[in-house]
């Protein structure tokens, strides 16, 4: 185990093995590969001599997409984190990646004098994690998260004036008139092998914290409010939905009525995006993802 370092990066795993095992072996660097992939120089590692001990290093991208020639074993598991490890905060693990270093083995005659050599890896990334508030300046936000553990490089909340969210929300200087359509779009880039799923969204009146008790649901799960209608979710990376614009009724007193709107998500399997998970959906907790729009007035 010594001779293999594993870096468990959100869009690269980089892995370095000691070359001096490999010479001693008997094998010259290039004959390794990742996954069996020997004729693929992509798949192959380069000597670094500028580290003590010299290594060959690998990148493994983490995404399964056309350019990941590589590729790996992605498994979707339920599993308790380790209570001393980076995800000790978190309720599970459910994505694994596996994959193997070795050496092509020799189909010629009985036996062999030279030692195989075989190299086995694994990383564990939660499907679920918290992004904290990002302070917004106008009706369009973009949060980005590059936090250990999730395959998200970012994730963008949008609101649109037309159903076919071509043209950005304009919130004129007196407010939107009560029961104007808003249209609500979250995507997340640099996701191939799972969806996106709006596991609950809700209003405030003013920007969410965790303890706010003022919430206004759109949709828990499969429970949709009245004047609110999901029309993309949990079918790729992309999820919609469209309500009517209201006001908040402790803001009788005042001109304009603010909304805060929220969405909590996690990621799934294309095949079990609406299977409910072990997690009750709504529920707050350390690793699931809050993104947030406003104010609309």
């Amino acid at each position: 185990n010594s001779d293999l370092m594993v870096q468990c990066g959100t869009s690269m795993i980089t892995l370095d093995i000691n070359l001096c095992t490999v010479q001693w072996a008997g094998f010259n660097a290039t004959e390794l590969a990742l996954n069996g992939q020997y004729s693929n120089t992509a798949c192959q590692g380069s000597v670094d001599t500028s580290v003590n001990p010299p290594v060959v290093h690998f990148q493994l991208p983490v995404n399964q997409s056309q350019d990941n020639s590589c590729r790996q074993s992605l498994q979707i598991v339920d599993e308790k984190p380790d209570p001393t490890g980076p995800f000790s905060s978190f309720l599970s693990i459910q994505a694994v990646i596996t994959g193997y270093i070795n050496t092509p083995r020799s189909d010629q005659g009985l036996i062999s004098y030279s030692t195989d050599l075989y190299y086995h890896f694994s990383c564990r990334y939660p499907l679920q994690y918290l992004l904290n508030n990002t302070q917004i300046t106008s009706s369009v936000s973009v949060a980005t998260s590059n936090n250990n553990g999730t395959f998200i490089d970012s994730l963008k909340m949008s609101v649109f004036n037309d159903s076919n969210y071509n043209y950005p929300l304009v919130v004129p200087a007196t407010g939107l008139e009560l029961r104007t359509k808003i249209y609500v779009e979250v995507e997340a880039d640099n996701l191939t092998q799972f969806n996106l799923l709006l596991d609950r969204c809700f209003a405030t009146p003013t920007p969410y914290n965790m303890s706010q008790s003022m919430q206004y649901d759109f949709f828990i799960s499969c429970d949709i409010a009245n004047r609110t209608t999901v029309t993309s979710n949990g079918v790729s990376t992309v999820a919609r939905f469209n309500f009517e614009a209201f006001r908040f009724v402790q803001h009788h007193d005042q001109a304009k009525s603010s909304i805060y709107v929220h969405c909590m998500l996690r990621l799934c399997e294309p095949s079990k995006c609406r299977k409910r998970s072990l997690v009750p959906f709504g529920k707050e907790s350390s690793e699931s993802t809050t993104i947030s729009v406003g104010p609309l007035y």
